[in-house]
Formats: structure tokens, C-alpha cells, sequence
């Protein structure tokens, strides 16, 4: 697919339907620290389009997946335009939207995330509904609701791969395995060579073309403090920008969303700018290698 240097930002600043409360203020502080000039100066065709707010829907859940709905149709639109979708969201659970609207539907997942987002509310046990959109989309949970979600249809996983994946219970872990789902676990203990293991995991099956998604909490909690649940054994910041190049090298990437960063948690400014720099990473190569042309 040919995307010919046009790139859709789609900018969903809420959590939970909140607008800028949270990890819903983090692309706000994305596009303050300049994304859309950087991008511009790689010669790229920016347009930005705002999800536009949600209060008068129902509670977090009505919310939550209008909001949902709505990136769906952005991101089809866009797509239909071939424009290459940049989601900067509060939420993770805006990849299922992403996944919903794809013109292509035999795509695989690359997904940077310290935590697996693949629980229901039978077994969620801190009440925090954003862990929930991969069994969304996995067709588990919130079915009714998901359902409404444009283009959806339940996806299988046996093409998902996450990188980062630590901070789980066992019981979680089990849970992704019996997916089928493949893991680069990051560890507090051991060194872990994530760029290496990427492009042996990337060599070994074909994930292509993948949705990207990184939550910034894939970092190392040393980098800063990204939102409420940081942890270590992370990705640090140079390990990021080459996952961010290799992946934007060899998975033919369809999108990329980046998501769950809470400005107010304590390093904004030093998140953001990590999260730019990837995110320019991603692109620079992606251009450098004529997937975008």
C-alpha cells in the first residue's frame, strides 16, 4: 500500500470520554512540544483531525465507545484516502478502533505495552475498563457494545505480538498464551536485548502488515514517570527509537497509535519528548525505505 507522504494525526485527547483528564491530557502535551511541525519538516502532508467531545453520552462506558465509534470512521475515511493514520489517544483501546476500520483486513499486531489490555470484567481486578479493549476486539467482552464499533468483526491473535510485556499476573500471562499471542517479555532481572529479540520474532513470522501501537508505558519507569502504573524492567529510551526503526523497517506498518501517557504524572515534558522522537523514528524510516512515497 502506497500512502504518498499523506499522514492523518487523529487527535483523541480523552480517558474514559473525559477530554484532557489524565492519560487523555497526553496528546495535548504531544502536539504543545511541536509533533505536527517535526513532522512537517520531513516534507509530509499533515492533516489533523479532532475527535470531536463526547458529554452527552452515557457514563464512561457510553463515552468511551462513541468515542470508539468515531475513531473507527476517521481512521476508514483516511484510509479510504490513502492517508496513513498517527492516533495520539488517551486510551489504549483505541487500536480496536483502528483494527475495526482497516480496508485490509489480514494484518497482525506489533504492540509495544507493559501490560497485555486483554482482560474482562470477570477477571479485572482494579476496576480499570482501558485493560479491557484486546478481549473488545478479541470478541470476550462488551460485546453489545462492541458490536456498534464500525467494521468490527472479532479477531483471532495468532498474529499479535507484544513487546515490553511485564507487569502481569500469572494467571494474565495464561491467558495471552491460550490466545495464541507471542511475547518479548521485559524483565527487572535480566538485561533483555528488545531490538535484537524484535527482529528475530519479526524473521521468524510474518506479522506484516501490522498495526502499531505503543503505550508509553512501555518505558523503563527509570526514563520518568509515564502514567499511574509504571514498572521496571522497560524499554529505555534508545532501545524505544530502535524498536520504533526496525519495526517501521520490516513490518510494513498500516498505523501506528500512541497512547496512555499522563502528563501530570510527574515527567511530562520528558515523556513527550520521548514519545515524539519515536514517533519521528518511525516515520524518518518508514520514507527512508519508500513504504511511504
Amino acid at each position: 500500500m502506497v500512502f504518498n507522504k499523506k499522514v492523518s494525526v487523529i487527535f483523541s485527547p480523552y480517558h474514559l470520554g473525559h477530554r484532557d483528564y489524565r492519560v487523555g491530557n497526553g496528546p495535548n502535551r504531544i502536539k504543545k512540544l511541536g509533533i505536527l511541525d517535526e513532522l512537517k519538516t520531513l516534507k509530509l502532508d499533515i492533516e489533523l483531525v479532532e475527535i470531536e467531545r463526547v458529554d452527552e453520552f452515557e457514563g464512561e462506558i457510553g463515552m468511551s465507545f462513541e468515542i470508539l465509534r468515531r475513531i473507527s470512521k476517521v481512521v476508514a475515511k483516511c484510509v479510504s484516502e490513502d492517508r496513513f493514520p498517527l492516533v495520539l489517544a488517551g486510551n489504549c483501546m483505541s487500536t480496536i478502533a483502528i483494527a475495526c476500520a482497516m480496508r485490509e483486513r489480514d494484518f497482525g499486531f506489533v504492540y509495544f505495552d507493559a501490560h497485555d489490555d486483554f482482560e474482562s470484567p470477570d477477571d479485572n481486578e482494579n476496576g480499570y475498563f482501558d485493560a479491557m479493549g484486546l478481549s473488545m476486539l478479541h470478541g470476550d467482552s462488551w460485546k453489545y457494545h462492541t458490536s456498534t464499533i464500525p467494521g468490527y468483526k472479532p479477531l483471532s491473535y495468532d498474529r499479535f505480538l507484544y513487546v515490553g510485556l511485564r507487569d502481569q499476573s500469572s494467571a494474565q500471562r495464561q491467558n495471552v498464551i491460550n490466545a495464541g499471542m507471542d511475547f518479548i517479555l521485559g524483565s527487572s532481572t535480566e538485561k533483555v536485548d528488545f531490538n535484537l529479540e524484535l527482529k528475530q520474532k519479526l524473521k521468524e513470522k510474518n506479522y506484516s502488515p501490522a498495526l502499531v501501537h505503543l503505550d508509553l508505558d512501555v518505558l523503563d519507569e527509570s526514563c520518568g514517570k509515564v502514567n499511574d502504573y509504571p514498572s521496571a524492567g522497560g524499554l529505555f529510551e534508545d532501545e524505544l527509537f530502535a524498536c520504533m526503526k526496525t519495526v517501521s523497517l520490516s513490518a510494513r506498518p498500516l498505523s501506528l497509535t500512541v497512547c496512555s501517557f499522563d502528563p501530570n504524572a510527574g515527567d511530562g515534558d520528558k515523556i513527550a519528548s520521548i514519545g515524539i522522537k519515536a514517533i519521528m523514528t518511525f516515520f524518518e524510516t518508514l520514507i527512508d525505505n519508500s513504504n511511504i512515497e
